[in-house]
């Protein structure tokens, strides 16, 4: 069964109390309900009970970078069967990149990639437990990694928006490409036209997390304007090819949204310190804000602040078990009719690595302690949704 954006309802698992109306049931009422409602048999911890029609269970996969490639959707189908499914996750975000054979600019094809068969493939098994999946291509920022450029700046050197650092210092930072440039939309877009198609997509991940290198004085476009107007104008380009054009939903992450002053998340890249934040007040409300924090806090002010600022807001955690628990109990307690549920972030380097961790695998070829501890994490994450499945969000 498809999600339905409008209502927000994902799909749901079938509550362990109709057994009991099964059993007075003829053994023809029997086989027919049983044919059509009972889902495959999955591990029997954590398994969804009664989860809110309304709750987005979500889990990003990581498939870009070391992660791409064809070989980490083999544990993943497999997780999907087997653990995502019973425990009720109804949404992946697939972030792919680089990493898929791109027609229209194949010199932007990593040599690691899916195809559009893979995709396609991928979202066919998905729609069979009522999981829906949403592309990714992470925008603007992240198009570097320490020493690695991204084919988009490798290819294209004439989009970069030059740091302001001395050359010898520009592979500390993550670049970026200047959302002004006037071929730089056409080109991304391409892109993201064929990650929509080949996942039947009908909401869309734009990343933009962590963009360090925006409004540079050394380019000649953005100097004279600000960090969060040039900011805004790269999610307003988005939301306008997505949004309005192709009818889709939008997310993003909401870093660059959150002023460091205001919100004490730490010293981490979870908010913005290079002026970006009064973006907020110039993009769509429509947007889906990927509220993302991994360390443990009492308070996590920012789902309030997104809500009143008239955004839907979907908490992510990542890897901390205590972390995620507290996050997902102040979520709810702080809901305001804008929290869609939770996302698990897993960011795990090696292909299908997290999938294989929840599969019970541990050789360590095929599963880091990075996995292992964003599977425990992802484990907290249903048990601290299942406590609470009485409680609408």
């Amino acid at each position: 069964m498809r999600a339905c954006i409008a209502c927000r309802c994902p799909g749901r698992v079938i509550g362990f109390e109709h057994q009991r109306q099964w059993r007075r049931a003829n053994i023809l009422g029997i086989l027919l309900v049983f044919a059509m409602t009972v889902p495959l048999v999955g591990p029997s911890i954590g398994l969804a009970r009664e989860a809110n029609p309304a709750e987005w269970r979500g889990v990003h996969i990581m498939a870009w970078g070391l992660a791409g490639g064809p070989e980490g959707l083999i544990p993943l189908k497999e997780a999907i069967t087997k653990v995502f499914h019973p425990m009720g996750v109804n949404v992946i975000v697939f972030e792919v990149g680089y990493n898929f054979d791109y027609r229209s600019h194949p010199e932007l094809r990593q040599t690691k990639f899916i195809t559009k068969k893979d995709a396609q493939d991928l979202v066919e098994h998905c729609r069979q437990y009522g999981i829906r999946v949403i592309p990714q291509f992470n925008c603007l920022g992240h198009q570097s990694w320490r020493n690695t450029l991204y084919p988009l700046l490798t290819q294209y050197r004439e989009f970069e928006e030059p740091p302001d650092v001395p050359p010898g210092e520009r592979w500390t930072e993550l670049r970026s490409w200047c959302p002004l440039h006037p071929e730089v939309n056409g080109v991304v877009f391409s892109l993201i036209d064929e990650l929509i198609e080949a996942f039947s997509a009908d909401a869309f991940h734009v990343g933009m997390d962590e963009v360090l290198v925006i409004a540079s004085k050394n380019c000649e476009r953005c100097r004279d304007k600000s960090p969060a107007e040039v900011f805004a104008k790269a999610v307003n380009d988005l939301h306008e090819h997505l949004v309005k054009k192709r009818g889709l939903t939008m997310l993003m992450w909401g870093d660059r949204l959150l002023d460091a002053e205001r919100f004490p998340y730490g010293k981490g890249w979870e908010t913005s310190r290079n002026g970006t934040a009064p973006a907020i007040d110039l993009i769509p409300k429509d947007i889906i804000i990927c509220d993302w924090h991994y360390g443990k806090h009492e308070e996590y002010p920012s789902v309030r602040y997104f809500q009143e600022k008239g955004f839907r807001v979907w908490p992510a955690g990542w890897n901390n078990a205590d972390a995620v628990r507290s996050f997902i109990r102040y979520s709810r307690q702080n809901n305001r009719g804008g929290v869609l549920g939770y996302l698990a972030t897993t960011w795990v380097l090696e292909p299908g690595g997290f999938c294989w961790a929840l599969l019970g695998e541990r050789h360590p070829a095929l599963v880091s302690q990075r996995a292992l501890d964003a599977a425990t994490a992802f484990h907290a994450a249903i048990e601290e949704l299942n406590a609470s499945a009485d409680q609408s969000y």
